[in-house]
């Protein structure tokens, strides 16, 4: 009996807190720093090109073979990024491809919610890796 009163209490305590979860579409958090989305390929500010020079250590180092990097070589001999591909349905996102590139070129997002019906959506090219969207912490 003691027991009873004691979780009634408990039950009528609750009754006037602040629910803990959030209602998803209506409600927005701020995404915590430090969370980890899909790949940014950063651009240089001043001349607008990407910084990428398609070296393919990130390839090398990516676990689960997700990245494709092609280069080509210009007529001067510079070597330029020509393909960079992101298969989303294989990442991890464990970013070690961020923490070994050497140019760094490559910057985690926070763009997380990646939901989607095909398969072929989630394989990312170069013009949408380099896309600002989702790059700034904000809500969703």
């Amino acid at each position: 009996m003691l027991r009873l009163i004691k979780n009634f209490f408990i039950v009528f305590g609750n009754i006037f807190r602040k629910p803990h979860t959030i209602i998803y579409p209506r409600e927005r958090i701020i995404i915590p720093d430090g969370s980890r989305g899909v790949l940014h390929l950063k651009v240089d500010p001043d001349s607008l090109e990407i910084i990428c020079k398609g070296c393919g250590l990130c390839k090398i180092i990516c676990s689960q073979g997700c990245i494709t990097v092609q280069k080509r070589a210009e007529d001067k001999g510079r070597e330029v990024l020509d393909e960079f591909c992101l298969d989303l349905s294989k990442c991890i996102f464990c970013g070690n491809c961020v923490e070994f590139c050497k140019m760094n070129a490559i910057d985690m997002s926070y763009k997380y919610q990646l939901a989607e019906f095909d398969k072929k959506n989630l394989k990312l090219e170069k013009t949408e890796l380099v896309k600002p969207s989702g790059t700034i912490r904000d809500f969703w």
